[in-house]
C-alpha cells in the first residue's frame, strides 16, 4: 500500500467516524449523550495523534520516495499507523451499529410518547390526577369511580364498586389489606397518566363492557358491568389482549 492510498484511507475513516459519532449523539438519552461525549472526546485525541503521525510519515515518504530508505524505527511507526487504521474502520463499522440500535430505540421511546400526546387529545380522556368519585348512574360514571378509589388507594371504595362486594377482588387474588393493599391499588395506575374509552358494547339493558385504554402504560383492559339494584358495578375485568364473553 502507497502513503498516497494510506493517507486517503485513514481521512475517510476520521470523516465517517466523525459523522457516526455525531448521529448516535444526537439520538441518545441524557445518560447515553454523556457516554458518547466521553467517547468522542478520546476518539478525537486518538484521531488527532494518528492524523499528526500521518502527516509526518507522508512528509518522510514525500522526501525520500520509497519506504524502502525509510530507518527501522520510522517503519515501525508506518506498520503502527496502519494497524491503527484498522482499528478505527472498525471502531467506524461498530459506531454505526450503534446508530442504529440508538435510531430504534429513540423510535420506541417516541411511540408511548405520541400515543400519550393523541390520548390527551382525545375529547374522553380521563387524566389520573383529575379523577374523582363519579357515583355509578351509569357505565362510565361507575369506572370512574373505580379508578379514583385505586388512584387513592382507598380499598372501601374499591371494594364497594363491584358487583359482587367485598368477596371479590380479581387485582390482587385476595390480597387487600390496609396499607400494603392501598400501596398495590395505586401502584397498579402508576404507569399509567390517564384513560380514554376505545369502544363500548352494550350485551343486554343491564349489562356493558367498556375497552378502557390505560395512557402512558400502553395497554388496554376490558370492563364488564352489571346494573345491580338500578347502580351500575365492575363484574368483571379483563386481562390486556383478552376477549369478553
Amino acid at each position: 500500500m502507497t502513503m498516497a492510498r494510506l493517507t486517503l484511507g485513514f481521512v475517510g475513516v476520521i470523516a465517517a467516524t466523525g459523522i457516526v459519532a455525531s448521529l448516535v449523539t444526537q439520538h441518545s438519552g441524557p445518560g447515553k449523550l454523556r457516554e458518547n461525549a466521553e467517547a468522542s472526546r478520546q476518539q478525537s485525541e486518538q484521531i488527532g495523534r494518528l492524523s499528526a503521525d500521518n502527516e509526518r510519515l507522508s512528509n518522510l515518504l514525500a522526501q525520500t520516495g520509497s519506504s524502502d530508505t525509510l530507518s527501522p524505527e520510522q517503519l515501525r511507526e508506518l506498520l503502527r499507523l496502519r494497524g491503527q487504521i484498522g482499528l478505527l474502520r472498525q471502531m467506524a463499522r461498530e459506531q454505526a451499529e450503534l446508530q442504529a440500535a440508538n435510531e430504534r430505540l429513540r423510535t420506541a421511546l417516541e411511540a408511548p410518547e405520541k400515543q400519550l400526546a393523541a390520548a390527551r387529545a382525545a375529547p374522553n380522556f380521563w387524566a389520573k390526577d383529575q379523577l374523582t368519585f363519579s357515583g355509578y348512574a351509569d357505565p362510565e360514571a361507575a369506572l370512574k369511580t373505580l379508578l379514583w378509589a385505586m388512584s387513592k388507594g382507598d380499598i372501601k371504595s374499591y371494594l364497594a364498586c363491584w358487583a359482587s362486594g367485598d368477596d371479590v377482588n380479581p387485582l390482587f387474588g385476595g390480597e387487600l389489606q390496609d396499607a400494603a393493599g392501598a400501596k398495590m391499588l395505586a401502584d397498579t395506575l402508576a404507569p399509567s397518566a390517564g384513560f380514554h374509552i376505545l369502544d363500548r358494547k352494550e350485551k343486554s339493558p343491564d349489562q356493558v363492557i367498556l375497552n378502557l385504554s390505560f395512557d402512558g402504560e400502553g395497554k388496554a383492559r376490558k370492563f364488564i358491568e352489571q346494573k345491580v339494584g338500578g347502580e351500575w358495578k365492575v363484574a368483571d375485568m379483563l386481562a390486556p389482549g383478552e376477549e369478553g364473553p
